[in-house]
């Protein structure tokens, strides 16, 4: 073809149509210029669609990932919840608010604390953002995203206070707790040692456990708890699982897209 070409504009010359040479000179250039343009063209579109293709694919990812993190929340927030319904009556019985049949002041009064640590998936966000692949994503996804980001750390605020309250090492706080016996029972399928059981002085009869949970101490000891648990169950239910549920739908609005 380039030989084609040159054959062409040799004779062109030779025969002195300079005119004529420099019409198809300037016709090849443009020919070379369109064929420039077009392969731009086929290559931009390419990898529109290599990128359309990683962008479905996390999108994906991410929404397969926020869905076991929905499931995770939802069934946390039921466990939380009823925690929390049972120390909003211990501290209304600490008040002297309400009364408390003793079986009920024994169960609220050894579960002052959800045991359960809230866990989530993390590792395709942590990986997109990391890998430079979050930008991808629409402007209302990536929104709802870094929204969720910040409230997971206000969230981890939130826990770091109730856990200062809870795990405290001071020698009353640890009294109280083993008074009211508010140590969360382990299933015996997960002891790696035989049991403990509670010294004879911290074992406390119906009337000296009534005592103690009216007492000004414990009720500021249980309110402080409350305030801080409450505060997660807000965060959790109006914060993570809202914001959880609604990246779930734009995603799927954007997949059909």
């Amino acid at each position: 073809m380039k030989k084609f070409f040159r054959k062409i504009r040799y004779n062109l010359i030779e025969t002195g149509k300079t005119t004529k040479y420099f019409k198809y000179a300037i016709g090849e250039i443009i020919l070379v210029v369109i064929g420039i343009l077009i392969a731009l063209q086929i290559n931009n579109w390419n990898e529109n669609r290599k990128s359309e293709k990683d962008k479905q694919k996390l999108m994906f990812a991410l929404k397969q990932e926020f869905l076991i993190n929905k499931n995770t929340l939802e069934n946390h927030l039921v466990g939380l919840h009823k925690s929390n319904a049972q120390l909003n009556r211990l501290v209304n019985y600490s008040a002297g608010a309400i009364e408390l049949p003793s079986d009920s002041l024994k169960l609220y009064a050894s579960n002052i604390v959800y045991p359960i640590t809230l866990s989530m998936l993390n590792s395709v966000l942590d990986e997109a953002i990391s890998a430079g692949k979050f930008e991808m994503l629409s402007d209302s996804l990536k929104q709802k995203l870094s929204l969720l980001i910040d409230y997971t750390k206000s969230r981890k605020k939130i826990s770091e206070n109730l856990d200062k309250i809870t795990v405290d090492t001071d020698d009353e706080v640890t009294e109280l707790y083993l008074s009211l016996s508010a140590f969360p029972e382990v299933p015996n399928k997960y002891y790696v040692q035989k049991p403990t059981v509670m010294h004879p002085d911290f074992i406390k009869n119906n009337e000296e456990l009534e005592l103690i949970v009216k007492s000004s101490k414990t009720y500021s000891k249980l309110h402080q708890i409350y305030y801080f648990s409450i505060s997660d169950e807000i965060w959790i239910k109006y914060g993570l699982l809202r914001l959880t549920t609604e990246i779930i739908d734009v995603i799927d609005k954007e997949l059909k897209e």
